[in-house]
């Protein structure tokens, strides 16, 4: 019967394909040959063994069901077919969030979903699903691809065999044992690689610190998943002890020290000399969706014209200190990250939703300083209340007196981009409450836009118009291409149209500021939550003589080493400006300058704190304006920026971006700033876990 048969080799090599492919495909999902961006931690014999063996261990528990579930052969290769497909989707899934995020998945990311708000999370997604696709990578079919083929194949060659459905090369006595025998296997395999990880980290770093990213490259990567899954469903949130909290609160005394050793130059700096310039005036944030640095300043050659991207910043500059040279700070939590670094001076942990994870205590804030000082605090943004439960932990979590969500405004359906209210109507609105609050008292305004939020393509509202946003010619004629791929061009034209609307918003509320008498009594500070998320920096290789920027630096080069670190420090690259809408030069106290010191967005509270005289209790990041030298890191993928150079927390790849700094960081200097990195990463994840601040009531 043999011979009319799937031939025993035929078998043998399906699942030996089976068990090769897969795991082979979770190996390449820890390295940087599909996914070039990311920067895998150096590996040892110890890594690379335990995590085959997690996921071989796997693919011998899927082997050992499909021979207990299936009584005969065809059934069995037809459930691994089936499995194959199913793991295929989910490598392919992963490689679009890792494409958006640029960081490993983790269970803990669905925290999002699970809120008030996780309904418009997942209307947003699929809102967002055409651009996200162009995240994929359709690689990892491939081997699913080859078993179906081998399948089809050898299913076909014996068609007219019509017992080819029933043939099993076991026993139904050795069907059961040989797969219940495999089950305890692979098991013990997958059990023996998690016990070995956590033996091995134990006492390390890695303890405390641990990361999707090391866990899948030391465990393998769906035994990772397994036990992370495992953790998030069943595990409750792991106490500490007070030993180890007393530890945290003896370190973060250094913090409330004004004058703070810098780790790059060991230099002593506290504070810049314009302390309590600002001292009394209103304070209008403004958060800027999704902007980027490198779009301030950017020309782009249209019809023979070189035309602006954002003019009224540009213009603005002039009357701002402009730091060009500031980084984001978000995890996975994006905006909602943003917003809790920009408030407390703490970073999110990276991984894990912060606001959702981490929201018992009451932080010492800005809002609170605010306040402290007679101020009315307030924020405000387009999206409803509920979402990153903003109407709830605004007020309870960062202090605000009121949040206005969209609830709150009346917005008529011209008003409307991609659902939400325009940015232009937004600030006015917000300026509205403002100008009403501060016939009473000073005003801490915080306004965060979301007309620049993807999809990065014309709004459904505009489809009857030729202008994607009411009030503002579009910038780019149709079929104007910055790169020859069609996809990516209309993802980098929509991200550039909608960040020159940003502009246009911001340049009218600015009028709408004086409009209102405000000018003189309120001072406008802006930043970039974070960037755009996608490889736009392609433009400029392709097309680099289509950009002019005389205030920023253009990549051009793409064949620099270690380019993907470049790109990643662009890409992480955001705007900070402190402006005076009334600025006189001869008489300005704080004069309007650029500051190309690497700072990022956990120095905002104490920069904005010091400016104002607030009284601050502890000391987080660095006094923005001051000399000191920092450095500043990236939650997600532990990218490390420091003036001149980036360096990979992980793989501890690096680029010297700037001559000057060639001799100054040796070997030794990268080494010293790696450790302080991790000495500072696990102080302050430590003051979020340990919830070291008074409880909330």
């Amino acid at each position: 019967m043999q011979k009319n048969n799937l031939s025993k080799r035929f078998k043998i090599i399906y699942v030996a394909l089976f068990i090769f492919l897969n795991t082979l495909n979770c190996y390449l999902l820890t390295t940087n040959f599909v996914f070039r961006d990311l920067s895998p931690y150096p590996r040892n014999i110890f890594m690379v063994t335990n995590s085959f063996f997690g996921d071989f261990g796997l693919m011998v528990v899927f082997l050992s069901l499909a021979l207990i579930l299936n009584k005969n052969d065809y059934n069995r290769m037809r459930c691994l077919m089936i499995i194959s497909l199913g793991l295929s989707f989910l490598f392919f899934a992963f490689s679009i969030y890792f494409g958006y995020y640029g960081m490993m998945f983790s269970f803990y990311n669905l925290a999002a979903f699970s809120s008030a708000g996780g309904g418009d999370a997942v209307g947003f997604l699929f809102a967002s699903l055409l651009t996200l696709l162009t995240y994929s990578k359709p690689f990892f079919w491939l081997s699913s691809l080859i078993l179906v083929l081998m399948f089809c194949i050898g299913v076909r060659k014996h068609r007219k065999n019509p017992e080819i459905r029933q043939y099993s090369f076991l026993k139904k006595t050795d069907r059961f044992s040989i797969g219940l025998s495999l089950l305890v296997v692979g098991i013990l395999i997958m059990s023996s690689s998690l016990s070995a990880y956590q033996m091995e980290i134990d006492d390390t770093w890695y303890e405390d610190n641990n990361t999707p990213l090391y866990g899948t490259q030391t465990i393998g990567f769906l035994n990772y998943y397994l036990y992370d899954a495992y953790s998030y469903l069943f595990t409750d949130k792991e106490g500490y002890s007070e030993e180890k909290k007393t530890e945290v609160l003896e370190q973060i005394n250094a913090f409330r020290e004004v004058e703070q050793i810098s780790p790059i130059d060991g230099e002593l700096v506290g504070n810049s000399p314009y302390e309590g310039v600002f001292a009394g005036k209103n304070l209008l944030l403004i958060q800027m969706e999704s902007m980027n640095n490198f779009v301030i300043g950017l020309k782009v050659e249209i019809d023979g014209q070189w035309v602006e991207v954002t003019p009224n910043l540009n213009k603005m500059l002039a009357s701002s200190v402009y730091f060009n040279n500031y980084y984001t700070t978000v995890g996975i939590g994006n905006t909602s990250d943003s917003d809790f670094t920009n408030m407390t001076g703490l970073y999110p942990v990276g991984p894990i939703y912060t606001v959702y994870e981490y929201a018992n205590v009451l932080y010492p804030t800005l809002p609170r300083m605010f306040k402290a000082e007679g101020y009315r605090a307030i924020s405000s943004h387009a999206n409803t209340g509920i979402f990153y439960e903003r109407s709830t932990l605004f007020p309870e979590l960062f202090g605000f007196d009121k949040h206005y969500a969209e609830e709150d405004f009346t917005i008529t359906e011209d008003q409307l981009i991609h659902t939400w209210l325009n940015d232009a109507d937004f600030l006015k609105n917000t300026i509205d409450i403002m100008a009403s609050d501060a016939v009473n008292q000073a005003v801490f305004a915080y306004a965060l836009t979301i007309s620049s939020h993807i999809p990065y393509r014309q709004p459904e509202e505009s489809k009857a118009r030729d202008s994607w946003f009411v009030g503002k010619p579009n910038l780019f004629p149709s079929n104007f291409h910055l790169i020859a791929n069609e996809t990516l061009n209309a993802q980098f034209i929509g991200y550039l149209e909608h960040c020159s609307y940003a502009d246009y918003a911001i340049g009218q509320a600015m009028a709408y500021l004086h409009e209102k008498g405000l000018a003189d009594s309120t001072i406008v500070a802006l930043y970039g939550d974070h960037g755009c998320g996608f490889n736009i920096y392609e433009m400029f290789y392709e097309n680099g003589a289509l950009f002019q920027n005389e205030i920023n630096e253009i990549i051009t080069d793409s064949d620099l080493p270690t380019q993907i670190l470049l790109e990643r420090r662009m890409l992480s690259n955001i705007p900070f400006f402190i402006y005076n809408p009334n600025y006189e030069a001869e008489s300005a106290l704080l004069p309007a300058q650029t500051i190309n010191l690497v700072r990022g967005t956990n120095s905002t509270v104490r920069t904005l704190a010091s400016l104002f005289g607030l009284s601050t209790e502890y000391y987080f990041g660095v006094d923005a304006l001051s000399s000191q030298k920092t450095f500043t890191y990236n939650p997600r993928n532990h990218d490390i920026f420091v003036d001149g150079m980036t360096i990979s927390g992980t793989s501890q790849e690096y680029i010297i971006n700037d001559d000057a700094y060639q001799d100054f960081y040796t070997e030794q200097k990268r080494q010293e700033i790696l450790r302080v990195f991790q000495s500072h990463k696990d102080l302050n994840d430590k003051i979020l876990k340990y919830e070291i601040f008074p409880p909330r009531e």
